[in-house]
């Protein structure tokens, strides 16, 4: 029995992250881009940053708001994707792919366990 979901949303929808082992991979989803509207830029870690559960890991400033990214689980920065930087449309264009934000070693994967119920199905379904 796993002890943490391989991966779910958080922050009412508004995020999504994806666990492969001890890497999670945070970003934002499209509900949580028409809640700020077009992108204008975004504020990323660094690379070896440690951040702790529920820190605000990334700022996604739009036209309509601004959107904080809180971490999931605490953990060491892998990765964050600086090409957004450059291309912040690319985020709003494939926010679930080419639009990935930060990947996190996490130290804990009970950190996730309150997420469980929230990847339930999502893996085996088909709907199409």
């Amino acid at each position: 029995m796993a002890s943490a979901p391989r991966s779910g949303e958080y922050m009412d929808g508004q995020a999504w992250f994806t666990r492969k082992q001890t890497v999670l991979t945070i970003g934002v989803t499209n509900a949580g881009l028409e809640d700020i509207g077009e992108v204008e830029s975004i504020t990323l870690p660094e690379e070896g940053d440690d951040l702790t559960k529920s820190e605000v890991a990334v700022t996604i400033e739009g036209t309509s708001g601004t959107l904080e990214l809180i971490t999931p689980a605490a953990g060491l920065v892998h990765a964050a994707n600086v090409r957004l930087a450059g291309s912040p449309e690319t985020l709003s264009e494939d926010p679930l792919e080419e639009g990935w934000l930060v990947k996190i070693e996490i130290e804990d994967p009970t950190d996730l366990k309150e997420y469980a119920d929230t990847s339930k199905g999502e893996d085996d379904s088909d709907d199409e």
